[in-house]
Formats: structure tokens, C-alpha cells, sequence
């Protein structure tokens, strides 16, 4: 999978900052790559990276050109990519000749990947700290007849910006109550002992800033933000041309800053 790193190189020991995508998301996806910029103005070593199974390729790493690992993606492999990169940065084998803080890495995911973001954080003692973007507050969370789905073998959903059909084999759901309990949120937030900061956009039609309160009650040692009218991206979208961030993202990046300052 490839990973990246933002950073300043005039400053010396940054902490970390592992950005972790959604649901047919990728690192490049629209904002995030100038979200990463301005994350390593502010003193930051920006880590993104694309999920062994995202449907993306080292080749294309901005298309789904591979549609049977989109298929057979499930959150135990997102939470093991995830883990690599942890324990590369910490180990240095990602980044060796950088100048970076190896003790000092935080998480930050968007939608599925807070989901993601949160697991991690309660399984690693090497996250010193976490914010989400719109995240889930439910992994189980689905639409789908769960009986045809495995009657079926397979359901397709479309992808509206790229006319794709894109398929989600029976095994995430196999995976899915096979690890139910360490994939339970609740308890994941009761677990975790780093500061925590939730952001939500109360206009997000993706995932209702409910599950931010949720996620906020849940947790011992967090604080949540909601953005008045902000959608699922805060604003963003793909392909992203503009020179600046939308407002929504401005204030959410200004929040994340501030929340993984304070822990350093």
C-alpha cells in the first residue's frame, strides 16, 4: 500500500499525525491532500496511506481499478494496515531519516475510518491521541437485507461520482460477528485513555451527529464539536480545485490542531 509524509523538514522532532480514510475514500481524495499542507505548516508530520483493500492500487491510487479487494475488504484488515503503519512510524521503519517524534503519534479518521480510528487507539498504547471527522458511531451499521446478502453471496453499491458497481462480498459480515465485541464502539471509548475530540457536522446526511454525542458520552476523557449545517466532508469533494479550504473544513483542522497541541 503506499503512505505518505507532509512535513516541514526545517522543523525538528513533529509529532505524527496518521490520517486514516472512509468508505470508498483514499488518501488523495478531494481536500484531504491540502488538509495534510496545512497540518505540516502547523508543525505536524502528516501520514496518510491507502488501505491494502480499498480498491485502489499503487498504480491508481486515486481510481477503484480493483474492484475483488474493494470486494473483500472488512475492518480487520483496515485495523491491521492501520497497525503497520503505527508500528512503522513508531519503529522508524517507515520515515527512518525524517525528523519526526516516534513518541508522539496521534490518530485522525473521517467517517469509517473514525470508526477504525477509535479501535486503534483503544488496542495501542503508542496513540497518544485522537480525533474524528464525521465518524460512525456503530460498525455494524448497514442498509443491507443481511439474509439475501448472504443468500446472494455479494451486494453492489454505486458509486455516484464514478458509475461503478461496486461489490461487498458476504465475508465483511462473517468478519464483522466473528470480532462483534472488539468492534463494539461503546466499549472501545470506555477503553480508550487519551484525550479524545469528536467533530460532527449536524447537517451530515452520511452519518448523524448523534453518533458523535454518542461517541462523546461513551468516552472519558473527550470533547465533541459540532459544526452547525457542515455535510459529511465539511464541504470538500472530488476532484478538489480550489485554492483554499472550504469554511467547515477551516474550523474542524483549526479544532484538531488545537486538541493534539494541547497533548504535547
Amino acid at each position: 500500500m503506499l503512505v505518505d509524509l507532509r512535513l516541514d523538514n526545517q522543523i525538528s522532532n513533529q509529532p505524527v499525525v496518521i490520517f486514516v480514510h472512509g468508505f470508498k475514500g483514499f488518501k488523495d481524495w478531494g481536500h484531504f491532500p491540502t488538509v495534510g499542507d496545512e497540518m505540516a505548516k502547523a508543525g505536524f508530520a502528516f501520514v496518510s496511506f491507502n488501505f491494502t483493500h480499498d480498491g485502489t492500487t499503487v498504480e491508481n491510487p486515486s481510481d477503484f481499478a480493483d474492484l475483488e479487494a474493494f470486494g473483500n475488504n472488512n475492518y480487520h484488515k483496515e485495523l491491521f494496515d492501520t497497525e503497520q503503519v503505527i508500528q512503522g512510524v513508531s519503529d522508524g521503519t517507515l520515515f527512518p531519516d525524517c525528523q519526526i517524534d516516534t513518541k508522539q503519534i496521534f490518530l485522525l479518521g473521517h467517517s469509517r475510518g473514525g470508526g477504525v480510528s477509535i479501535t486503534k487507539t483503544a488496542e495501542n498504547n503508542l496513540v497518544k491521541g485522537l480525533v474524528t471527522w464525521n465518524s460512525i458511531g456503530d460498525m455494524k451499521r448497514t442498509a443491507a437485507d443481511l439474509n439475501a446478502w448472504k443468500l446472494d453471496g455479494v451486494v453492489y453499491l454505486p458509486n455516484a461520482r464514478t458509475n461503478q458497481q461496486m461489490p461487498m462480498y458476504y465475508q465483511f459480515v462473517e468478519d464483522y460477528f466473528a470480532q462483534e465485541e472488539r468492534y463494539n464502539l461503546e466499549q472501545n471509548c470506555g477503553k480508550i485513555e487519551v484525550p479524545s475530540l469528536f467533530i460532527h457536522g449536524t447537517g451530515d446526511t452520511t452519518v448523524p451527529f448523534a453518533d458523535a454525542e454518542n461517541l462523546n458520552e461513551w468516552s472519558r476523557k473527550s470533547d465533541l464539536l459540532l459544526i452547525e449545517n457542515g455535510n459529511h466532508t465539511f464541504g470538500g469533494k472530488h476532484p478538489f480545485t480550489e485554492k483554499v479550504l472550504p469554511v467547515d473544513t477551516k474550523i474542524a483542522l483549526a479544532a484538531t490542531i488545537s486538541h493534539f497541541k494541547s497533548i504535547m
